[in-house]
């Protein structure tokens, strides 16, 4: 598919014509393109073959993002035309049923819901691999709390929960999201999402989150409503800087060039699966088929109305039958077999409820999404209510896998930016945890913890496994021995029992 970047969004304004995603508009690989600029470095005709490698996977995930808005142009039943066009009264309703948001809330308010924990080892070996060489244990448990210390001036100052929240969402609709590392004006270190259809990730491994080269490109609108194209280039030494009129007039504006403080590409792709699709995309044509049968009844409902009067062998002119309506009695003489009643239609009401519970089983059950009307939900707890959420946890478990493998890189990337503040940090050291939205059971997990702790486990263990709703286990075995050390155990003697015992001595 040989497009420009000004064609493809024209394009994006207007409805596909299919659904499915096809061979051309997944993501491409860019081996021959890294040799390229290995070999000879970037130019401005290099990059505008990489985005016209890339524009029509750009463009199919638009298109996702636009059904997902709920725009005009971007959900199928809103462009749809009526089957017999008889003119200006021709009914077409077009009822958009948005299963394809739901998808994607649902797994962003299950997987995101809860903050991720990040935190920083605080294990021995976290302590020498962050101290210098020949620290003593003091100076080691220093230099690991300053690294702790940063890492959490990181999270707050970045509100990662929130840019983890668009990540997943981004990753949900389009099968992968962009995030760029980047320094703010007082030097800071920040991070945030990226739109996938602005973000291409060139890696050696085929791995978006361990990239190579990086490119964001997009159209940016002066007062006058005149497009720049903008196009964005990292690599681990430099940020570059290409505008243009279109994509064919790139060129570098030198004094915006920047050096890469991070010394690994800044921008990386966050992926939802190997295949970088997203969740809502294998039920498209379910869900346009559940609004194209509901649009039709619709129309068959108001343009019938409940039933049409008919009069046989009666004359009667239009002012008798307003009188009629007003009135709900009709007078009228006939000589012959006159008769008025109505005619109302027979709709087979039971098959059309039946198919469209057939649809919305189906796109629940390949979105591997739960139907929470369904009456199961609302007797099922515990373990059995976990089990029904198995096809949406094992979607969630493969991406936790993918932003694992990116967290890692991230913080390897911000660690190099560290080190040339003097600040050490191990990356392999920060560690996060992730946590379900799910619905607290407390009193099965009270009764789990207790149970494990009498089998002899340690606290700490018992807690982590049972009791799903606390994230810092450290913080909690802290409170309960501040609030044992204030509490006299029932064991130790009185003072009345002390003085007598010293009496009888």
């Amino acid at each position: 598919m040989n497009q420009t970047f000004e064609t493809a969004l024209v394009a994006a304004e207007t409805i596909r014509d299919t659904v499915v995603r096809n061979s051309l508009e997944t993501y491409p690989k860019y081996h021959a393109e890294i040799k390229a600029i290995r070999d000879n470095g970037i130019s401005p005709a290099l990059l505008n073959k990489i985005i016209s490698k890339h524009l029509p996977n750009a463009l199919y995930n638009r298109k996702l993002y636009q059904r997902y808005q709920v725009l005009a142009n971007g959900v199928p039943i809103f462009s749809r035309e009526p089957r017999f066009d008889s003119g200006a009264d021709t009914l077409n309703n077009t009822v958009n049923n948005d299963f394809f948001s739901e998808i994607v809330d649902f797994k962003v308010g299950y997987f995101s819901g809860v903050p991720v924990a990040y935190s920083y080892s605080d294990t021995q070996e976290a302590k020498e691999t962050t101290a210098s060489q020949g620290d003593t244990l003091a100076a080691a448990e220093q230099a690991r709390d300053i690294a702790a210390k940063e890492l959490s001036d990181f999270v707050t100052r970045n509100n990662l929960y929130d840019v983890d929240m668009e990540c997943t969402k981004y990753a949900t609709i389009c099968g992968y999201s962009g995030r760029l590392l980047y320094h703010d004006t007082d030097g800071n270190e920040r991070v945030m999402a990226v739109a996938p259809y602005e973000t291409i990730v060139l890696s050696e491994t085929d791995n978006i989150s361990e990239p190579t080269y990086a490119i964001r490109y997009y159209v940016d609108y002066n007062i006058n409503n005149k497009a720049t194209y903008i196009v964005e280039y990292y690599d681990s030494e430099y940020i570059r800087y290409f505008e243009g009129a279109s994509l064919d007039k790139l060129e570098e504006v030198q004094d915006k060039r920047k050096l890469n403080l991070y010394g690994y590409c800044p921008l990386q792709g966050v992926a939802n699966n190997n295949e970088l699709s997203g969740d809502g995309e294998k039920v498209l044509e379910l869900i346009d088929a559940y609004d194209r049968t509901v649009s039709d009844a619709s129309n068959e409902v108001e343009a019938f109305a409940n039933a049409y009067m008919v009069f046989e062998n009666v004359s009667i002119t239009e002012e008798e039958m307003r009188k009629a309506q007003a009135s709900g009695a009709i007078q009228f003489n006939t000589a012959g077999e006159g008769k008025v009643y109505f005619l109302t239609k027979d709709n087979n009401g039971e098959f059309i409820e039946n198919h469209l519970n057939r649809l919305q089983e189906n796109i629940y059950k390949f979105s591997k999404t739960p139907n929470l009307s369904d009456e199961a939900f609302g007797t099922s707890s515990g373990v059995a209510l976990k089990f029904k959420l198995t096809g949406l946890e094992s979607k969630c478990g493969m991406y936790q896998a993918k932003c694992i493998t990116a967290n890692n890189y991230m913080f390897k990337a911000w660690a190099n930016a560290l080190a040339k503040k003097q600040i050490k940090i191990d990356p392999l050291q920060c560690v996060c945890e992730f946590k379900r939205n799910f619905p607290l059971d407390l009193l099965s997990e009270a009764q789990a913890a207790q149970a494990m702790i009498g089998a002899g486990l340690p606290k700490r263990v018992a807690f982590s496994l049972a009791f799903s709703g606390i994230d810092d286990i450290d913080y909690v075995l802290d409170l309960i021995e501040e609030e044992m050390g204030g509490i006299p155990s029932l064991l130790a003697p009185t003072d009345e029992e002390n003085i007598n015992s010293d009496a009888t001595e």
